[in-house]
């Protein structure tokens, strides 16, 4: 695997975006090499200090609501206590 693709695979392993064989195979080439295997760790860290980075944004009252009626339509109707 070129650095570049290196790189790359890194970049997405971090936020979480490889799987299936391109998992098993980034995970593979990160044993085999341990300067993968530190570039990798080093950009799971950075990506895991982005959210902090980011101001505290409220999502829009129409997009809390379209998502309290989903989740309500998938619970079905509230049910008592068992008696």
């Amino acid at each position: 695997m070129s650095r570049e693709l290196h790189e790359e695979s890194s970049a997405l392993h971090a936020l979480g975006l490889l799987a299936g064989e391109e998992l098993a195979r980034f995970r593979r080439e990160c044993h085999a090499d341990p300067a993968l295997r530190e570039m990798s760790r080093v950009l799971r860290e950075v990506t895991s200090q982005l959210v902090h980075w980011a101001p505290p944004h409220s999502p829009p009252e129409a997009l809390r609501e379209r998502l309290a009626e989903g989740i309500g339509s998938r619970r079905g109707p509230a049910r008592g206590p068992a008696g």
